[in-house]
């Protein structure tokens, strides 16, 4: 089987890991020079890229992280990882609330969303099966 040199890297992507800086560097040398580029910010378009999706990362571990945790992290000045996080914030890419003075950005879990969900389907499971039940004990048969 042929394996891909950036597999690794890939793979952590998909799995929502956090990246480190050799695995970065690493897929970084299979760029061509054009992908490379600095952005205005003196970040290339795969460093945004990386940092980005690290934070994301430690959002799905974390509920909170100080500035400065966050910062070494993510292998930047804190002062630019609480500016990132507040633009992904504002973009709705990720879920959160940055508390400025304590510098800690506490991070939303989407579990009780979904955990609101699927009691609402248990709900809805329960509410049909007492419904058959109810027909059922009438003597009418359902057709299965």
């Amino acid at each position: 089987m042929l394996k891909l040199k950036i597999y690794p890297i890939l793979q952590k992507v998909y799995l929502e890991r956090i990246l480190r800086k050799p695995e970065i560097d690493a897929f970084a040398q299979e760029l061509k020079a054009h992908q490379k580029a600095l952005l205005p910010d003196n970040f290339t378009v795969l460093d945004r890229a990386m940092i980005e999706h690290n934070l994301l990362s430690a959002s799905k571990l974390y509920t909170n992280i100080s500035f400065d945790e966050l910062g070494t992290l993510l292998g930047i000045p804190p002062e630019k990882a609480e500016k990132i996080a507040s633009r992904m914030i504002y973009e709705d890419r990720m879920r959160g609330s940055i508390d400025q003075v304590e510098a800690v950005i506490h991070f939303e879990d989407d579990m009780e969303e979904l955990q609101q969900w699927d009691q609402q389907i248990v709900g809805l499971c329960q509410a049909l099966n007492d419904i058959l039940d109810c027909i059922t004990s009438k003597g009418i048969t359902i057709p299965v």
